[in-house]
């Protein structure tokens, strides 16, 4: 293979999407970058290597370039977690943005970036504000949508992980109604 094929092979490479790779039946995926410059590194830590549990750096937003909005998900969800104390604190603001969209280009986090975040969401709220069916329903909101974008209709898993979000959603909303009737 010749220099200008090398090139275009790159060039086109360079300008898929970032897509990151889960890692089957796992709620917070071994998440890798298919194709990303070598360079690269993650806006929040400033490390070009894998995380502390071996994960790469991931992009699934509308960021573009070489090095714009590429992060770890530990650091991602790291920021959302502090954001969203920093909303709570503060009364104002969406609590479920940060989970949700890349602060950079504004728009939603897609397929396994945008699942993962939400499992993080879930897992937050669960250690930090059990109580919380609000940001509970919001959580499993976007399990359901982030699922409802994919190709789910040929992965039998990701049918299987909208049905059990489906159903936590169901029994929370339950809950929520036999709380507020017992009161």
């Amino acid at each position: 293979m010749g220099k200008k094929s090398r090139k275009a092979t790159r060039q086109k490479e360079s300008s898929a999407p970032h897509v990151a790779a889960a890692a089957p039946g796992d709620t917070a995926s071994n998440t890798a970058s298919e194709s990303r410059p070598p360079s690269t590194e993650c806006w929040i830590c400033l490390d070009g290597d894998p995380d502390d549990e071996g994960k790469s750096i991931v992009r699934d937003c509308s960021c573009r370039g070489d090095d714009a909005g590429f992060a770890h998900l530990s650091c991602l969800v790291s920021y959302a977690d502090r954001k969203t104390r920093d909303l709570i604190e503060s009364g104002k603001g969406d609590l479920l943005e940060p989970w949700v969209e890349c602060p950079h280009c504004r728009q939603n986090y897609q397929r396994q970036v945008a699942l993962d975040m939400a499992n993080s969401l879930l897992l937050f709220i669960d250690e930090n504000y059990p109580g919380s069916e609000v940001l509970k329903l919001g959580g499993f909101s976007m399990i359901i949508n982030t699922i409802d974008s994919m190709d789910y209709e040929n992965n039998p898993e990701l049918r299987e992980k909208g049905k059990r979000a489906a159903n936590q959603m169901i029994s929370a909303i339950q809950e929520s109604g036999e709380d507020n009737n017992d009161g």
